[in-house]
């Protein structure tokens, strides 16, 4: 019975830190969700945003298809890890939007990793671009909805 009343404290003992953890990133997704001006869902500790971009007008292979199947989306994620955050995205941008974009990453220290298309024959040309960094998740929120401007996203 002892051994039993004791293995019950250290399991509940476990559990008590990772609720309050998931607690703390949760409500660190509601700020998230204020931030955008955006659903943010939680899975696993990660705030996943996605955005997507209505604003372009773009065809692909002479038709006109919806944004939600040509991937025409700004998607952000944000982990905690080890005290800070990491954050990792893609954005689909016209051509005249990736250099601002990049200043913009460059400003705020999130690195750029890719850039690059997805499509052959879409009009305008989309190109999508890739970030990562890890510190203060406030900050690199910030620098991503600063990024965010720089293109023709309202």
């Amino acid at each position: 019975m002892r051994k039993r009343l004791m293995v019950s404290m250290l399991l509940i003992g476990l559990a008590l830190p990772m609720s309050h953890s998931f607690a703390k990133e949760e409500a660190s997704c509601k700020d998230l969700e204020k931030m955008f001006g955006t659903e943010v869902e939680v899975e696993d500790g990660v705030c996943k945003l996605e955005i997507t971009r209505k604003d372009l007008n773009v065809v692909h292979m002479g038709k006109k298809l919806s944004p939600e199947t040509m991937e025409l989306v700004f998607h952000i994620a944000f982990e905690p890890v080890d005290g800070q955050t990491a954050v990792m995205g893609e954005m689909a941008l016209l051509e005249e939007e990736v250099n601002p974009v990049i200043d913009a990453f460059r400003k705020g220290n999130i690195e750029v990793s890719a850039v690059h298309n997805h499509m052959i024959h879409e009009r305008p040309r989309v190109m999508y671009l890739h970030f990562q960094g890890i510190g203060d998740m406030k900050q690199q929120a910030n620098v991503v909805k600063n990024a965010i401007e720089q293109t023709s996203y309202k």
